[in-house]
């Protein structure tokens, strides 16, 4: 386990600084193949536990949710506790939901099924703690590259994720959740071991400090952050409706099942 810490006032070395981005690209590409494993997949689950369409939209719901109140609190102890908690915390909340899915997809437990995406929800900081760690490790000049990182990380996932879980889903509906957890703690452990520390003592905000509620509330005033978060929410708007509405639809009209939203989610990238 490292135990070596980054400062944040200057550009880390090449080697820590190359560490650090290969630690969080792993993060990032191994959590949302987790996610694009099963999240294609989540309707037909509902549906075989006696949910409606209804069911599912409020399933979703849940996370965003759980997810909205959740964020700001981690970005708060990230700030005052260190990036690689949040990140473990993270990793290893998501493999213990992944856990509770699969568990509840074996004895088709709604209220259990509830449960884990609610707590995947609550505790789903680490793109975020991502994104703040490199910002700590790197300049002006070369934070845009090192961000591409995550955006490729994420674009990867999206893609693998769905043709994971269209590939595994005959084996039985507990599979696929199985293997995100899975892939959830081989990403936590490669973090234990490898993810430095990159927010030092002497940079972690006190706790008097602005709140992430607070910045929230002042974005609107902020013409240009105003206007990328209004974008923002459109995009993400558009794609939870897709995410709701696509496996029933054409499982109704063209009795598609799990393998083949799977495969299609892949060709869109999730």
């Amino acid at each position: 386990m490292v135990a070596d810490s980054v400062g944040a006032s200057s550009a880390a070395s090449p080697g820590l600084l190359r560490r650090v981005e290969a630690v969080v690209f792993l993060t990032v590409f191994l959590d949302l193949v987790g996610f694009g494993i099963v999240i294609p997949m989540l309707p037909f689950y509902v549906q075989s536990m006696g949910g409606s369409a209804r069911t599912v939209g409020i399933l979703l719901g849940c996370f965003s949710f759980t997810q909205l109140l959740a964020t700001p609190l981690l970005g708060r102890y990230s700030d005052r506790h260190g990036r690689r908690a949040v990140i473990l915390l993270s990793l290893l909340a998501n493999a213990v939901a992944m856990a509770l899915f699969a568990l509840a997809s074996h004895q088709r437990m709604l209220p259990l099924l509830f449960a884990s995406r609610i707590l995947a929800g609550a505790t789903s900081g680490n793109i975020a703690a991502c994104q703040a760690a490199l910002a700590d490790v790197t300049t002006k000049e070369t934070r845009a590259k090192a961000m591409g990182r995550i955006g490729a990380g994420i674009g990867l996932g999206m893609v693998l994720g769905p043709t994971l879980g269209g590939l595994f889903s005959g084996l039985g509906a507990w599979v696929p959740p199985l293997l995100a957890g899975g892939l959830a703690l081989v990403g936590f452990l490669g973090a234990l071991i490898a993810m430095p520390e990159t927010h030092p003592v002497a940079k972690r905000v006190a706790a008097k400090s602005q709140t992430r509620w607070a910045a929230l509330q002042d974005a609107p005033r902020r013409k240009a952050l105003g206007m990328v978060l209004g974008l923002f929410f459109a995009v993400f708007l558009s794609m939870t409706t897709l995410q709701v509405a696509f496996a029933l639809l054409v499982q109704a009209r063209l009795g598609w099942g799990s393998k083949e939203v799977g495969y299609t989610f892949a060709v869109v990238g999730g």
